[in-house]
């Protein structure tokens, strides 16, 4: 299950991403994803109720998940 969650949500944060100046995960906040992810024409291929699902199963929030995600793939990109 947790790598359908990520495989979701790290979707939805590449197409943030995308959108944002910098294309850049070094400067994204947890708010920008979360507004995003509330929008459900954007990025309506990723499944949010996957995402939510997981975060339930991790016994995270859907915050903490989201922040671990953006902590981790900070790692990968200078």
């Amino acid at each position: 299950m947790k790598q359908f969650v990520y495989d979701e949500l790290t979707g939805l944060i590449g197409a943030v991403v995308l959108m944002r100046p910098s294309k850049s995960v070094q400067d994204l906040e947890l708010k920008s994803v979360k507004k995003k992810y509330k929008a459900k024409g954007f990025a309506a291929g990723c499944d949010r109720t996957v995402i939510q699902r997981g975060a339930d199963l991790l016994g995270w929030s859907l915050d903490e998940l989201i922040q671990k995600t953006i902590d981790a793939l900070k790692t990968f990109q200078e």
